[in-house]
């Protein structure tokens, strides 16, 4: 028996229980495929336990103060890869995600990738603007906010084109039913304030949504 084939029909039953009418149908009416292809009963699939799918956190090397677009994208990756991310504050705010063992994995090595692309274009935008005698103020938070909302972007337009998309980004029941039980002492506001630099925003728009996601996870 294919374990993951199990995991994957028991994600499209979970999605067929979506508020979204045209979700759940999809849903539904894929998870009956893989049913009927792999001669599975619907008894065998919902009494099926995952086992070694360990739930837990990861605390990133990724921390921050000002720089709170970092604490945005980690949040959009989060979503998007079925887990939840949260802090550690002392000083600095130290970014921990939380869930299945090979999300998490994930989510530290995309929110990695995605700092350096955003820094690097960053680091080349500041020194051009230098050179021009331009003050660089806010062209980072600028440049990240459209990095970030057009890798958001992306990944709707992932999860809507394929139904696939959409069970690998959803959320597990029992990662939320966890992540419940974590008593937290209040909450970091993560709202990036925009400075106006319309062109600088768009460039990072652009950038964000050809963000290369499974090039980085397979290297």
């Amino acid at each position: 028996m294919n374990n993951k084939i199990i995991e994957k029909i028991q994600k499209l039953l979970s999605l067929s229980e979506s508020s979204n009418e045209n979700e759940a149908k999809l849903a539904m009416i894929k998870a009956q495929e893989l049913l009927i292809k792999y001669k599975l009963s619907l008894k065998e699939v919902t009494n099926y336990s995952v086992k070694n799918s360990i739930i837990e956190e990861k605390v990133s090397r990724v921390s921050f103060t000002k720089a709170r677009w970092k604490g945005y994208l980690a949040k959009i990756i989060a979503d998007n890869f079925g887990c939840y991310n949260y802090y550690k504050r002392r000083r600095t705010n130290t970014i921990i995600f939380f869930g299945k063992e090979e999300d998490i994995i994930i989510c530290d090595i995309v929110l990695n990738y995605a700092i350096d692309a955003i820094n690097s274009i960053v680091k080349r935008l500041k020194y051009e603007y230098s050179k021009k005698k331009i003050s660089t103020k806010g062209i980072e938070n600028d440049y990240a906010l459209g990095f970030i909302d057009g890798l958001q972007e992306s990944f709707e337009i992932q999860k809507k084109s394929n139904i696939k998309w959409a069970i690998v980004l959803a959320k597990d029941k029992e990662v939320t039913k966890e992540h419940n039980r974590i008593k937290f002492n209040g909450k970091i506001s993560m709202k990036v304030k925009y400075n106006g630099y319309n062109h600088i925003y768009f460039k990072g728009h652009e950038d964000g949504k050809k963000f290369s996601i499974t090039d980085k996870i397979s290297n």
